[in-house]
């Protein structure tokens, strides 16, 4: 197992889904996580109610991690937190910006303790900018991003996406950032402070289609783009037993080979012919999924099956990738991307959980107990 990032030790104060999924790939490189909550609640992601179809959303991206509750708002608490801060390479943070000024916990602040910590704002919107205030989720950057309105079919209304893509994609942008950080202290031995938004994700999975918009002078709108539902040769199609499966044959051998199998040579030289998507739909709909895969086998058409969540989870080749995390022979979550990283699965701490371990390297017994006395650090009371 490769640990690259072990000896890293990274304060993460963010809850919900972004922060706590960039954390959960650093800690997977091997990074000390410390979740910093809150004494009383903590992550909000361990009180989501199953009715929302989350349940154990805060065990998935938070595993091997630890907890440590500080009241980091009370001036007792902030002194604790300023005394962590100093031993740490990163701190996240996930709150509306101004925040943790008024906490008096900001970068200013904790450069004075830790000249060399990295320290990422990871927000909707920014740190600047008209909006950098306003509340919102994954749905609304992509609103704003121009993202949720490729998500459509030609002349239809956009859909929500069924993945978080501006959370996830703007965590992932942060983990670039935090990296990079760390590989340029080493060079300099100067700290970093890093302003990244989920807008800002979603913004930069937009740019292979500013090439259209402002080079080729195509429209860019849901259904009618090339990789968006606007070509034959590359989209989804219903099968004869109302199953779907995805074409992806953009390049002219794939597309021939899929002509070749479909019987259907003479539209070769159409490939890019928006007009033949009703003639490619016919195909597919004169046989069952099982048949085109089973006549798909052996060939380079691109020809796949849209799976469901529970079909991936079986599929041969998520398998053979060691995706799938079991428990007593049930699927039970999903592993980190990252294989060469992987060990044994570790369980995502109880609130509080190492509150007095990690504590304990900078607190005496007497401190600690005062502390706890007084409700301004937690211990494992909590779920």
């Amino acid at each position: 197992m490769y640990q690259p990032l072990n000896g890293i030790r990274i304060l993460d104060l963010s809850r919900l889904v972004p922060g706590p999924y960039l954390t959960q790939l650093l800690a997977d490189l091997g990074a000390e996580v410390i979740k910093v909550e809150t004494p009383l609640a903590g992550d909000y992601a361990r009180l989501i109610p199953a009715e929302m179809g989350l349940g154990k959303m805060f065990e998935m991206i938070n595993q091997g991690k630890k907890s440590v509750a500080i009241n980091y708002r009370h001036p007792r608490g902030r002194e604790v937190f300023l005394r962590l801060a100093s031993t740490a390479d990163v701190l996240l943070e996930g709150f509306r910006p101004g925040a943790m000024a008024r906490w008096k916990i900001d970068y200013e602040i904790i450069r004075t303790v830790n000249p060399a910590i990295i320290y990422c704002s990871l927000s909707g919107y920014g740190q600047e900018g008209p909006y950098r205030q306003r509340a919102g989720h994954d749905l609304n950057y992509l609103a704003i991003s121009g993202a949720l309105s490729l998500n459509a079919k030609e002349n239809g209304p956009p859909v929500p996406y069924g993945v978080a893509v501006a959370d996830l994609s703007g965590a992932m942008l942060a983990g670039i950032a935090i990296l990079s950080a760390l590989v340029g202290r080493q060079n300099t031995g100067d700290g970093a402070y890093l302003d990244i938004s989920l807008l800002d994700g979603a913004l930069s999975w937009m740019t292979p289609q500013a090439g259209a918009a402002f080079f080729s002078g195509l429209s860019v709108k849901g259904g009618m783009m090339a990789l968006g539902g606007g070509l034959a040769c590359y989209n989804i199609y219903e099968t004869a037993d109302g199953k779907y499966l995805s074409l992806g044959a953009l390049e002219p051998t794939f597309w021939s080979d899929f002509c070749r199998i479909t019987g259907r040579n003479d539209i070769i030289p159409r490939q890019f012919d928006p007009s033949i998507k009703d003639e490619v739909a016919n195909i597919f709909k004169g046989k069952t999924l099982d048949a085109w895969l089973e006549a798909f086998s052996n060939s380079d058409g691109c020809v796949e099956p849209v799976l469901s969540f529970e079909e991936m989870l079986s599929h041969p080749q998520v398998m053979a990738r060691g995706f799938v995390h079991e428990e007593d022979g049930q699927p039970a979550g999903l592993n980190t991307p990252f294989i060469f990283a992987r060990g044994a699965k570790r369980p995502a701490p109880k609130l509080g959980e190492h509150t007095n371990a990690v504590l304990g390297e900078i607190l005496s017994q007497g401190e600690l107990e005062e502390l706890a006395n007084s409700g301004i650090i937690g211990g494992r009371n909590a779920k």
